[in-house]
């Protein structure tokens, strides 16, 4: 099992395997990776390129879900 901090070169695929908590972020930041074919493929570095937005915040956003205890059901 990983232990963050998440790094700029993990696939979209290997976080959400992971760290399936983060589907909020990518959800709340309305990135289609949730789903996506090119996940198994695609970096953080590379989402974030795409999407045209600060790899520091992005990894920043991630790290803070994935260390967060799950919520209740």
């Amino acid at each position: 099992m990983y232990h963050t901090p998440l790094h700029p070169e993990l696939t979209v695929d290997e976080v959400l395997q992971h760290w399936p908590g983060v589907v909020s972020v990518f959800m709340r930041r309305r990135m289609a990776c949730v789903g996506c074919v090119m996940a198994r493929f695609e970096t953080l570095r590379d989402v974030a390129a795409s999407y045209h937005m600060s790899l520091e915040c992005l990894l920043e956003e991630l790290n803070q879900e994935a260390q967060a205890p799950p919520e209740p059901l």
